[in-house]
């Protein structure tokens, strides 16, 4: 098996001070020097991958997304396993709330982020994000089916509707929460949204 190229190494670290850096600063408060000063390269070799800082963010955007799909889906391979839906709801923004808390709340859902800041002024990002949040809504709809075919939520609402309005509740806390540096309040929208569905 052949070693991955130096070259690699360059991309796939631009790409991770990327994510980092645009998580906590959003696109406008990141610039392409200060992804440099992280890698250490110059600034050439930023050109030899991305032909602008809009297709970076893209890619960074589609990197982002994937990274979280695969982290949910080994959470349902693995401890998710064994929870009900309704408990893996809870475990996923759980999980997620610690995360952000944990780099005192400096840090936020990227797509979100980006989505907020330049989704109408770039349509290479745009249609990035959407192709990452419908990624999501995916996921968070089939959850909701198992969810319903158990019973454990309403019947009169779409398994797709019910997570468009999860993933709706859960974009605007963490607007919140960056506002208030808390979880609490992102904590009750978020049981407050559950135990809507929960009613039947």
């Amino acid at each position: 098996m052949s070693r991955p190229r130096r070259s690699d190494h360059t991309r796939e670290a631009l790409i991770d001070a990327g994510i980092e850096q645009l998580s906590v600063h959003g696109y406008h408060g990141t610039g392409i020097k200060q992804i440099l000063d992280v890698v250490k390269v110059p600034k050439g070799s930023f050109y030899n991958f991305f032909a602008s800082k809009e297709a970076f963010v893209a890619e960074v955007i589609g990197h982002y997304s994937q990274r979280l799909l695969t982290q949910l889906s080994e959470f349902m391979l693995g401890e998710g396993q064994a929870l009900t839906p309704v408990e893996q709801l809870r475990s996923i923004y759980r999980y997620s709330l610690k995360h952000y808390a944990s780099h005192d709340f400096k840090k936020s859902c990227l797509v979100g982020t980006i989505a907020t800041e330049i989704a109408a002024e770039s349509e290479m990002c745009r249609l990035q994000l959407e192709r990452a949040m419908k990624q999501w809504l995916k996921f968070f709809t089939n959850i909701f089916a198992n969810a319903q075919a158990q019973q454990q939520v309403r019947d009169d609402m779409s398994p797709a509707d019910m997570a468009a309005v999860y993933w709706a509740a859960w974009e605007g806390a963490l607007i919140k929460m960056k506002m208030s540096a808390d979880t609490q309040p992102v904590k009750k929208i978020m049981e407050l949204m559950i135990e809507t569905l929960l009613k039947k």
